[in-house]
């Protein structure tokens, strides 16, 4: 049975209200997840640190892709700003390559740049600065190093070689051409030190600006965001990781900036290779939707709160039509299931309802279509390796990370793709997807047939 006009135009809306974005904390379909009684939220012991350490503070904050790391940052940067605090918030990939290595000089570079872009968008704080943008300073400070810069010609796009033209050039150059950047690094690679002076000199002189416009109490936080998304790609994942490690481990110190809070997004799996007493790190946990142990027993209060975030996207009168149940009733078994399948995290919650929208043809969805739904995301997690499903079944068995020294860049993949969950409530502990559960234990079965079997009789 076709739907009629007024069905496919809530079709529409529905569908609509399930793109996957980053949410600021008073938009409509915002949900505070993470405050829950077992679970403490990461956010707020980021702001409590910054609030009790003084003027001068570094953290690093991590989630895994679809766990709304970047919603739950806005709603920290709404947060410090209620509470009188300066907040500048930048997005890395404005400026790296998250394929790419990475290295302390370039970093510093782009921290900088990035830091100068945010704060002359403020016109208040733009009037209050004594010298010229940081890309400008940067420009000249390696001119002046006797530094080729042969990649900022005219004969690249660039204009008449003004400064200004020069600096936009330098800032592209340095995300998309791997070669300049391997030339910068090489040639401050014993100018270090210098180089983090003129860095230093230029986040004052930003302080100095920004208390200027506001006033000398003004404490200033300054997020570097979507720094986690490095993680290189089959061919360089390791040397990616170790590049990563190297930065955030033997340059911890030079991470920090005179008079800033700094909060950086780092990659999850920087957990498993550094473990440094200095470093604070917080990272986003799977929703909790089941307990820890073998029968997994059902987790409410997570599940309620994924139940209010479809609310919020379908709203009360649209879920009831589309699930055929009141939310409040306990028949509701088509949403639930849905709930029960994305393993606490949002962005596969967003994909099974997208997918059980586009596979409906009445309402209310039938059981049907649910399946068609949950098939078509589950096909997105398949093929898996005999590889795999041997570290997902142990991962599976003992809840832990099953981390050994030659298994880091691929449980970081695994993570980051959702195979394999992270949660945390008073201890971490690991699981694997639901969706993908099956699939492992008959790999696995398929494994040890395959050992039982003679020699003479195994395939090949």
């Amino acid at each position: 049975m076709a739907l009629l006009a007024e069905q496919k135009e809530l079709k529409k809306k529905i569908y609509q209200a399930l793109r996957d974005k980053a949410l600021k904390p008073d938009d409509d379909f915002y949900v505070d997840v993470y405050n829950l009684p077992d679970c403490p939220d990461p956010i707020e012991k980021l702001r409590e640190h910054i609030e009790l350490t003084g003027i001068e503070t570094i953290q690093f904050f991590s989630g895994f892709r679809g766990s709304g790391k970047t919603t739950e940052l806005l709603r920290l940067k709404q947060d410090l700003e209620e509470s009188g605090y300066f907040v500048v918030y930048a997005d890395a990939l404005r400026y790296i390559n998250p394929a790419d290595e990475i290295d302390i000089t370039d970093l510093l570079i782009v921290l900088a740049g990035a830091f100068s872009d945010a704060i002359e968008e403020n016109a208040n704080v733009k009037n209050k600065l004594q010298h010229e943008s940081y890309w400008t300073r940067i420009y000249n400070y390696l001119k002046n190093t006797d530094l080729e810069l042969t990649e900022i010609t005219p004969k690249a796009g660039v204009g008449k070689t003004g400064v200004a033209s020069a600096e936009m050039a330098l800032k592209v150059a340095l995300q998309t051409t791997p070669s300049f950047r391997r030339k910068i690094q090489e040639h401050l690679k014993n100018r270090i030190g210098a180089l983090k002076e003129e860095v230093d000199l230029f986040f004052e002189d930003g302080v100095k600006a920004i208390k200027s416009a506001l006033s000398d109490e003004t404490q200033i936080v300054f997020i570097f965001d979507s720094l986690e998304q490095i993680r290189g790609s089959l061919f360089n994942d390791k040397a990616v990781i170790e590049s990563v490690e190297r930065v955030f481990s033997q340059h911890y110190k030079m991470l920090k900036m005179p008079y800033i809070h700094v909060i950086y997004t780092v990659p999850p799996w920087l957990k498993f290779v550094m473990k440094s007493p200095q470093t604070r790190m917080e990272v986003l946990p799977c929703v909790k939707h089941w307990e820890k142990g073998k029968a997994r027993k059902s987790h409410n209060a997570g599940k309620n709160k994924f139940r209010e975030i479809i609310v919020k996207r379908f709203g009360e009168d649209g879920f009831n039509t589309f699930f055929g149940a009141d939310w409040n009733s306990p028949n509701r078994t088509q949403a639930d299931k849905l709930i029960d399948l994305c393993g606490g995290h949002f962005r596969d919650l967003l994909s099974l309802l997208r997918e059980a929208v586009l596979d409906t043809n009445n309402f209310p969805i039938s059981d049907i279509e649910i399946e068609q739904a949950i098939s078509a995301v589950r096909s997105t997690f398949l093929p898996i390796s005999k590889e795999d499903a041997l570290l997902l079944s142990e991962i599976e068995r003992t809840h832990s990370s099953a981390l050994t020294s030659d298994n880091t860049g691929r449980l970081a993949q695994l993570l980051d793709t959702h195979l394999v969950l992270y949660f945390k409530n008073g201890e971490e502990w690991y699981d694997i997807h639901p969706l993908i559960r099956q699939e492992v234990n008959k790999l696995v079965k398929q494994i040890e047939a395959e050992k039982a079997k003679p020699d003479s009789a195994k395939t090949k």
